[in-house]
This record gives C-alpha cells, structure tokens and sequence, in this order.
C-alpha cells in the first residue's frame, strides 16, 4: 500500500484532521529532503501511515524485501565471475584480464552500492516520520543545508537498524529545534558501532544528570566494565580518567539540586542537625555525552540508583535523596512534579 492509498483508506474525518494539523515537522523534513537529496516526501501522507498500528512492521517487512532482492538481483548479475582454483597452492583467485568483464563488474558493484546507500538513507527518514508523529515545530528557522548534507553523508553508510534509530532522533530534534544537534556531535557518531551504542544504552538508564555515580557494585550489577568506561572516554563521551569527585555540603533542613537532566532531577535534603560534608567519585559526562545520552531515551534505573545512594551515603542516616521529574523551568527557576521518588 501506497501512502496516498494509506491516506485515502481514512475515514474522511480524520484526513480533514491530518491535514488540519498543518504537521509543520514533517514539512520542514520534506523540504530538507528536497533540497539535499532531490525528491519530495509527501508529509502528510507519510503521517497517516505513520498513524497505522501496522506502519512500522511494514516498513522494516519492505527494508529486509529490498533488501533481499538487491543482494540476489547483484548475486545472479555477478554468477559467471571467472573463479579459478589453483591445485599447487590451494588457492581461488578471479581473472581481471579481460576488461570488459572488468568494467561490468565494477558498474554492478556501484549499482549495488548506490542502492544500498539509498535504502540506508529512505530507512532513516522513514524511522524519523515516526519519532516526528504529530509534533509541529515551535521553531520557524529552517534547518541548515550543510547540516542537512552531512548528516545524509553519514546515515546513507549505517545499515543496522538500532543505530539508524539514534540518528533518525538526531534528524527529528534538529528538525524541531535546529542547531540542537552540532557538527561536533555529529563527527563523535559518525564512526559508532554497535558495540559501542550497546554501550551507550546499558549504561544510560545510570546517568545522574551531568555525572554517573562511581559505584562499583550497582555498575557490576548491570555488566558495565572499566573496558567500557574507558572506550566511552575514548569516544569523548565521558571525561578523561582521573580523580574526579562531586562535593555535597548541606545546612540542618537545606535542600539542594544535586544535578539533574532535561526532564529528572535529584534533590538532597538534610533532615538532621549536623552539617554534611561529602566528596564521592563520579564519573563527568561531557557536553557531547549529555546529548547522546539524552538520544538513547531510556527510563532511569530507579532500583540501581537506589542502591548506588544507599552505599554511597550509608554513614548518612539523615540525608534524604529523591528524585523528581521536571515539569517546567523559567529562567533560573525550575519546577519539580509533586511525584517525588525517594532514592534514600
């Protein structure tokens, strides 16, 4: 099914509506399309299938189709490959003395390539139909052309379907809110492998705001090693290795914000009377970190934090931790859910 078929199977009320909607994201995404890649994407359309419980099943059905075909279509192309073993050496070796068999294999092979750019490319975009949905851009600056040029230059080159994911979040984001997203970040994940995105989201849901607490049980406890420390160092995603420690002073009764992300917070309150005074190992998140964190979109391990604060802090009976979602900031002022989840 077509999108316009898609789009056409809807009740007539709920196309007023897709249309109504405007969906300024998905426009601002079919104009960058166009302007860099040279076609449009039918926003509208693409929304209202985005819209179907079965949309996403169809699109990963199609991928792996095409998939598929292009592989054999390049296989069947490429089945008289003068392969000739050599019984001295045991070894198989192709004949490139004829030039045009030469030549013919060398357009099959770009062909080949050249498909498989786009399917990565079409992929992508599709993954960034559906994080978009229904958001309409606050932003009316339009996202930037060379921004637009590298970062198809990147994805067009990544085929396995959990990265494409992350950048079709970075795709989304800049589209809502342009320059989200630098350069410099986009460098940082230009070479990330699966492994290392494995990485990422295992150690994600650990995250305290700008920092991850150095305790070695709750990070055991989740398979995270000092290998992988250091490989998201490498990465500049973490702050270089060293003695690194954040202070925590508290009056009788004061209550501070210890850090926090976009949407938690976490809250230290001292509810004795004696004044506490502590340092504790951490590990610095750098500011490329913070937004990789934030595209791998993970709930918090509220039950690991947990314990992370109760062995940090055991010599620490009247200090209370929690943790709060953020629901609103304005200027230096933030505003905490009245759902606060005590940590400790």
């Amino acid at each position: 099914m077509t999108p316009m078929e898609a789009f056409n199977n809807l009740p007539q009320e709920q196309q007023k509506q897709v249309v109504d909607l405007g969906l300024k994201a998905t426009e601002k995404l079919s104009n960058g399309i166009f302007k860099v890649l040279g076609y449009k994407l039918e926003a509208k359309h693409m929304k209202a299938m985005a819209d179907a419980e079965a949309y996403k099943t169809k699109v990963l059905a199609d991928a792996k189709a095409y998939e598929i075909d292009t592989i054999g279509t390049t296989i069947r192309n490429n089945k008289d490959l003068p392969v000739s073993f050599n019984s001295s050496d045991n070894t198989l070796s192709i004949d490139i003395t004829n030039p045009e068999q030469l030549i013919q294999r060398s357009n099959y092979r770009l062909q080949y390539q050249q498909a498989k750019k786009e399917h990565n490319i079409e992929s992508v975009i599709g993954k960034t139909v559906l994080e978009l949905g229904d958001k309409n851009s606050d932003s009316t600056e339009e996202v930037d052309e060379d921004w637009y040029t590298r970062f198809f230059e990147t994805v067009e080159d990544i085929s396995d379907e959990q990265v494409q994911t992350l950048w079709a979040r970075i795709l989304a984001g800049e589209i809502l809110k342009p320059r989200t997203y630098s350069y410099r970040l986009l460098a940082v994940l230009r070479n990330i492998s699966k492994n290392e995105l494995d990485i990422i989201l295992k150690i994600a849901p650990l995250v305290c705001g700008d920092i991850i607490l150095n305790e070695h049980t709750s990070l055991g406890n989740k398979g995270i090693t000092g290998q992988d420390i250091s490989i998201l160092e490498d990465m500049g995603i973490l702050k270089d290795g060293g003695f690194q420690a954040r202070g925590i002073e508290l009056s009788s009764g004061e209550s501070k914000l210890f850090s926090r992300t976009d949407k938690f917070a976490f809250i230290f309150r001292n509810r004795g009377k004696d004044f506490i005074n502590e340092f504790i190992d951490v590990f610095e998140i750098t500011e490329t970190g913070k937004k990789v964190f934030e595209l791998a979109n993970v709930q918090i391990d509220i039950d690991n934090m947990k314990k992370a604060f109760s062995i940090l802090f055991k010599d620490f009976p009247d200090l209370y931790i929690s943790g709060a979602e953020i629901i609103n900031q304005k200027e230096n002022t933030v505003f905490f859910s009245n759902k606060q989840i005590k940590l400790k």
